[in-house]
Order: C-alpha cells, then structure tokens, then sequence
C-alpha cells in the first residue's frame, strides 16, 4: 500500500487565500499545437465534456509547453474544467478499488489515501475541487505522428507507479522527465501523486509554489 499522502489540505486552507479572477474558460481544441483527447468522454463517463476546457492563461502557458517540447513530440490534452459530477464518479470509482486492495483501513484513512488520486467534489471557495477551477491539466505525451507514448503507468491508476518520482526506468523515465520538465518551465506545478496532472493559478499551485493567494476559485462553464 502507499501511504505517502501528497500535502495537509488544512494547512494549505489556513494559509492560501481564496482565488477570485474572473478571467474566461476557453476550449482546446481550435489549435492545432497539440492533440485534444477528453478521456473521459472517450471513456462514455457519464457527464463528462467532449472538450478539453482551460483558463486563458493556462491555455497560453500550454502553447509555451507546445514551444519547449521537441519536435520529435506533441502535447496531448486529456482533461481540463470538469464536472462536479464526473468528479463525483472518479472519486467514487477510486476510493472503491482502495478500499478493496486495503481492507484493513477505516473509512476515513481510505478517503484520505483517495484524495493522492481524487479530490473530493467541492465548489468551496477557499479549497474546490482543482479540476473545477478551470487551473488544473491532464496532460501526456505523443509522437509526431500522434501516437501515445510510454509513461510507465496509465492515466488514473491509483497506485505507487503513478508517483511522478517512482522509479519506472526506461524510455517511459524519459518520456515522464520530458513532460515534467517543459511543464514546469511554462510556470505549472505538479502534483505529486499523477504524473499526468499539473496546476496553474489554483491552490494547489499557490501550495506548491507557495504563494500566499490563488488566482482561480471555481469556475463555471
């Protein structure tokens, strides 16, 4: 089992104001610097957007990522703003298969070994849902052609491997540092805990870049 948790969420409501930009949810896929993929949509998640939706500022530091990576590789988007609901079910869906795996924890421990993989859904102003404010991408890598590449782990699995510092070796090593690193030289932070996962503007970027205020509460579309 891993038991790394990935931050105190009471300390970070005790120290980072709430965000409160106004600026605008834009759509993806007009631009041709990146493939738009919206997994859950593929994956018929009910709720879930057939659009990859983004903060305007998160949209052009993910023209800045599309700028460092190599030619050799494409920016894949997987998801943006999402849905109470869709992230209602994710959490669900989770916290199901880890209470399954780890059958001696209590609830609240299994809720917050979830959290390293889901957040909880919350429109509160202070600590929302990350996905809801409009701050937070799911991001992976393709070739030139399109073709997804090698990440050592799949998007979503709620396991070590998908630790962004888990030692997986390889191309698939490579291809996470790639990704990592253009990411974060565009001004993102990463969550921890998912490789794929990375925050601009929101609390979880205020956490991590520690910041005294996010710019974005939740947003609606």
């Amino acid at each position: 089992m891993d038991n790394r948790i990935v931050l105190d969420r009471q300390a970070a409501r005790e120290t980072i104001k709430a965000g409160d930009s106004a600026e605008k949810l834009v759509p993806a896929s007009p631009c041709p610097h990146w493939i738009v993929w919206p997994a859950y949509y593929q994956t018929k998640i009910r709720g879930a957007l057939p659009e990859v939706w983004v903060r305007q500022s998160v949209y052009d530091r993910l023209l800045q990522v599309a700028d460092i990576l190599a030619p050799d590789y494409k920016l894949v988007l997987l998801d943006g703003w999402r849905p109470q609901e869709v992230q209602e079910s994710l959490f669900f869906s989770i916290k199901q298969v880890l209470e399954k795996e780890n059958p001696h924890l209590s609830n609240d421990e299994v809720e917050e070994l979830t959290q390293n993989y889901a957040s909880k859904a919350t429109a509160d102003k202070q600590q929302p849902s990350p996905h809801l404010t409009g701050g937070s991408v799911d991001v992976t890598l393709a070739d030139a052609h399109g073709r997804f590449l090698d990440m050592g782990g799949d998007f979503d699995d709620p396991h070590e491997k998908s630790w962004s510092d888990y030692p997986i070796g390889g191309i698939a090593a490579t291809n996470r540092k790639i990704l990592y690193t253009a990411m974060i030289k565009a001004g993102f932070t990463n969550l921890p805990s998912e490789w794929w996962h990375f925050d601009y503007g929101n609390w979880l970027w205020a956490w991590y870049k520690k910041e005294e205020k996010a710019l974005y509460g939740p947003a609606t579309l």
